[in-house]
């Protein structure tokens, strides 16, 4: 029973770890979303292209802001590298989460 729950308590261990980290993945999806939805909403309203990157900073530490405005369309794209990412997973892929967000140009604002 002892050389059994040896082996086996590691692996449940390591599972248990990679299961948080990939909720920690989803979780940084959805801030990379939410983070692109409010900048191009932000830029769509007119603020300037330096205030809507300040909100995609404050909402993504550490991640980029990309901004590209086609005719009367805005499209915002945020990425962001998760901060801690376990060694194994490391040295095989660095893995990079993007959103993009689309959003028209306020009518008066063009």
């Amino acid at each position: 029973m002892t050389a059994e729950l040896a082996i086996v308590l590691p692996m449940l261990l390591s599972l248990l770890l990679l299961g948080v980290w990939a909720i920690g993945l989803v979780i940084l999806n959805l801030q990379c979303i939410d983070a692109a939805r409010d900048v191009a909403r932000a830029v769509a309203r007119g603020e300037s292209p330096d205030e809507a990157q300040a909100i995609g900073q404050r909402a993504i530490p550490g991640g980029t802001v990309a901004i590209a405005r086609d005719g009367s369309d805005v499209r915002v794209t945020v990425s962001a590298a998760p901060r801690r990412t376990p060694p194994l997973i490391g040295r095989l892929f660095a893995p990079r989460l993007t959103a993009t967000a689309v959003l028209q140009v306020e009518p008066e604002i063009q």
